[in-house]
């Protein structure tokens, strides 16, 4: 019995010991934590908290410089809370003061910190989220004010769904050939109708049409709508030397300037033909007038069309928008002109620091850009090149007053006479490649395709900026008496060719 009493307070002891030593063994791993957590809060970083098994909803809230969003965890997870922390780390470890805990840390590599912190749950993949879309503020007014009239469609001429731009063009093009006419024809209609109702506003006074006795064809050249491919093209066939000239020039970049096919305007044969007559009257030529207005009556006549807005940002972004082009910086140019009439300088400068100032921002317009010297004090640098605006002004007010316009933004109505011509194609900028092929299959040339195919592609199918989009970033710099202008400029443009106005006015401006 006494052997048995002491073998129980033997084994009381033990696990009295036992007990004591785990107490003590507890009290020093939390002081320990305690001593670790004390160390971190003055190095402005607190550590990551201990994961428990499954994901939990809890206030990561930093007061030290660590600002997290709480973790949902229907939304959320781990891995996502860590990832984040561990950037928040990695921007704020070389704050953190020397010491045991900071060296530590410091001979971990932020993959093995992920590893080690993040727990692996079965998480649903990321949902995709659209990112926000920046709101233009500039474009406000076209589309707030409740006298503008937005279209979202302005042509019904676009390249057809069954047209693959990654397949065989041409094979597409015969396939389709007959749908294609019918589309032509259909534009045709329109241009006829159109003509009825804007044709006493038209005056047959001007012929520019370009006659081409190899294919029996009549070209008028529109600018700033693909008039470089036909360009180009002519070029190569009629004056192959200067089309070499120009390639080697512009570095395999060929360009034909239009006067180097003046010969072949009907224009100027009719002026040239005027001045003979002056020195021959003794001789009968009307004849002569008769045969060179035949060749014309005979050809197929065609030409290629754009939006009107269009054409205007097209023509200003390649002219006028910093200085990019030469043509118009001449000394009495039209960028001379604009900046005389238009830029605002204010009053305290003269008229002859005014014209010495417009003659530096000349100088350097004609410049590359890299090699120009902007001065910061000069106006006319400030922007550099004409705004959109002040481009428009000077159409607008060139009309007013009667003076003939620039081909690269007349109207085709009157640079063309489709109301008094019977043109047998309408090719219009948005299906361009396969306007192309019919015409050239029409007069049995579509052999001739791959020479002109190409060189200017569809802004829709090569992945430029969207057209729609430019229009709105420009157009938001002119005010709505602009808009009514270009509009009333226009008019006969879009009733012609089947073209709407990305805006229009219900009411016209003037009459408040």
């Amino acid at each position: 019995m006494l052997c048995l009493r002491r073998k129980f307070k033997f084994l009381l002891i033990i696990i009295s010991l036992t007990l004591f030593l785990v107490l003590r063994l507890c009290n020093t791993g939390s002081q320990s934590d305690s001593d670790h957590q004390t160390h971190l809060s003055r190095v402005n970083f607190k550590p990551v908290p201990t994961l428990p098994p499954l994901v939990t909803t809890f206030d990561t809230t930093q007061k030290n410089g660590l600002q997290k969003k709480p973790v949902d965890a229907e939304k959320d997870s781990w891995e996502t809370y860590f990832t984040d922390l561990l950037q928040d780390f990695e921007q704020k470890f070389k704050r953190i003061t020397p010491g045991p805990a900071a060296d530590e840390l410091a001979g971990k590599k932020s993959s093995e910190l992920k590893k080690e912190m993040v727990v692996k749950i079965e998480v649903p993949a990321p949902v995709a989220v659209k990112p926000e879309q920046k709101v233009d503020k500039s474009t406000s007014w076209l589309f707030n004010d409740p006298n503008v009239i937005v279209y979202s469609t302005v042509t019904e001429d676009v390249m057809p769904d069954y047209f693959d731009p990654d397949s065989d063009q041409i094979s597409q093009f015969e396939r389709y050939h007959e749908e294609t006419a019918a589309i032509i024809t259909e534009r045709l209609k329109t241009a006829e109708a159109g003509c009825v109702r804007v044709r006493q506003y038209i005056k047959d006074e001007q012929n520019f049409i370009f006659y081409f006795p190899e294919f029996n064809i009549g070209w008028c050249p529109v600018f700033k709508a693909a008039s470089t491919n036909w360009k180009q093209f002519f070029c190569k066939i009629y004056r192959p030397e200067v089309y070499e000239e120009w390639r080697l020039k512009t570095d395999n970049d060929p360009y034909c300037p239009l006067g180097e096919l003046l010969d072949f305007s009907i224009r100027k044969q009719q002026l040239a033909l005027k001045e003979y007559m002056k020195n021959h009257k003794s001789e009968n030529n009307s004849e002569k007038i008769k045969e060179l207005m035949s060749k014309i009556d005979n050809a197929v006549k065609f030409m290629t069309v754009r939006h009107p807005y269009e054409r205007l940002v097209s023509m200003y972004t390649n002219k006028f928008e910093n200085c990019i082009s030469k043509m118009f910086s001449n000394e009495d140019g039209a960028m001379t002109k604009i900046f005389k009439k238009y830029r605002e300088v204010g009053s305290q400068l003269s008229d002859e620091e005014k014209d010495v100032l417009i003659e530096e921002a000349r100088i350097e317009c004609r410049k590359p850009v890299e090699m120009r010297k902007i001065n910061k004090n000069n106006p006319y640098m400030n922007p550099m090149g004409a705004t959109f605006r002040e481009v428009m002004l000077f159409i607008i007010d060139n009309y007013k007053h009667g003076v003939w316009p620039d081909f690269h933004w007349i109207q085709v109505t009157k640079s063309c006479d489709i109301c008094s011509k019977d043109y047998a194609v309408i090719e219009k900028f948005e299906t361009l490649e396969r306007d192309h092929y019919y015409l050239l299959k029409t007069i049995g040339e579509e052999a001739r395709y791959p020479g002109i195919a190409g060189l200017h592609s569809n802004p829709s199918l090569s992945g430029r900026r969207d057209p729609r989009e430019l229009v709105d970033h420009y157009f938001s710099q002119i005010d709505k008496y602009i808009l009514w202008d270009l509009y009333t400029l226009y008019k006969d443009d879009f009733t012609v060719f089947g073209y709407k106005p990305h805006y229009r006015l219900k009411k016209n401006p003037y009459a408040h």
